[in-house]
């Protein structure tokens, strides 16, 4: 079992969920997380493409590495249970509230509701997109969860990660495996996952004696990042339908090189009010923004504005971007426990269940 010291880094700041005031959060993440959410919205709204480059290789890879920077092994089935509390409850919840909104929407046009409600489990479509994350990243922690506990150092824990990840990869390209509920996906992004791990035993996330150096250091990284998307000729890795383009190991290379410049980057920057707010609610962003555009992006049709108008995207995104940050506090406060900011299954609750059901057999018997 792997026995290495962690520095303590609260729980509440892990992936893309939020957490209340006073948790000692660590600004800049935040800030990092509402960009790269608003970058998600951007690409969603047709801002931004897979021929950007280097953000086609921050936006996904970022979140991954994020949540590996806060993993803590609370102990086996409990870190299960903290995964299911933040990632699968608002999948569900998320999930059913776009499902019943599609629905609804083709229903009054005269349309049939073509994708069925469960398609998610056996293909890669779905009816709010976005959602694919929070299934392939609770399986990310199950794998990673597994090598950790399987591992005696960080180096085995590196080259198992590296193993697995790429080993899947390999098997998904190359032989078309495909694992139903993005099992696949999962375990194709548990490089980065591990490499934050790997970033948690070093500085990067607390002021030190080299934060002089940010600057320079993260310019180099992005060259390097630029270098590879350029050379590799847009190499692209997409985590979600597992497409892998040519080059993808120049993919990794420039993905891992322009996630530690980001962070050396928002480091610098610090903390910004307005963007920490929309990272620290970010899931909420993640869970609406989708159901959330297509509404904005009929309105706009309504109003005169064609989705051939030169501004019609930056418009879609705006719109978007406002109007999901202004659900934040109403979705946080009406259902907090199926937005991550409560625990919805607690450990009280198991051990009631169980209490409950032993009692039942002794009766019984």
């Amino acid at each position: 079992m792997n026995n290495s010291p962690d520095r303590a880094l609260t729980e509440k700041g892990e992936g893309l969920t939020g957490c209340g005031a006073g948790s000692g959060r660590i600004q800049f993440v935040d800030t990092a997380k509402g960009i790269c959410i608003l970058l998600v919205v951007m690409y969603h709204a047709g801002l931004v493409d897979n021929d950007t480059p280097c953000l086609s290789m921050l936006r996904m890879p970022f979140y991954f590495t994020l949540s590996g920077l806060f993993f803590k092994d609370y102990g086996g089935f409990r870190t299960i249970l903290k995964k299911v509390n933040k990632l699968l409850v608002p999948f569900v919840f998320f999930y059913t509230l776009s499902y019943l909104s599609f629905a609804a929407i083709r229903v009054m046009a005269g349309q049939e509701v073509e994708i069925p409600f469960f398609a998610f489990v056996t293909s890669k479509e779905m009816v709010n997109v976005a959602l694919w994350f929070l299934l392939a990243l609770f399986w990310t922690n199950v794998c990673f969860l597994m090598i950790y506990k399987a591992s005696t150092n960080r180096c085995v824990t590196a080259l198992l990660s590296l193993a697995v990840g790429g080993g899947g990869m390999i098997c998904f390209d190359h032989y078309g495996v495909r694992l139903p509920l993005f099992i696949d996906s999962g375990i194709a992004a548990v490089p980065f996952y591990c490499l934050g791990y790997m970033l948690k035993s070093t500085d990067i996330l607390y002021p030190n004696r080299y934060d002089r150096y940010a600057l320079p250091a993260a310019a180099v990284l992005v060259a390097a990042a630029v270098w590879c998307f350029f050379f590799g000729d847009r190499p692209y890795v997409s985590f979600r339908t597992l497409y892998i383009g040519e080059n993808f190991l120049l993919y990794y290379v420039g993905a891992i090189s322009v996630v530690i410049a980001f962070m050396l980057l928002c480091k610098t920057a610090g903390a910004v009010a307005g963007l920490r707010y929309v990272g620290r609610y970010s899931l909420i962003v993640l869970g609406v923004h989708v159901v959330v555009m297509s509404v904005a992006s009929r309105g706009l049709e309504f109003f005169g504005m064609s989705p051939d108008d030169a501004y019609h995207s930056l418009a879609v995104f705006l719109l978007t971007a406002m109007l999901s940050i202004a659900l934040i506090p109403v979705l946080k406060r009406l259902f907090p426990r199926f937005t991550a900011q409560r625990d919805l299954i607690t450990d009280n609750m198991l051990r009631r269940l169980g209490s409950g059901r032993s009692e039942t057999r002794s009766v019984e018997g």
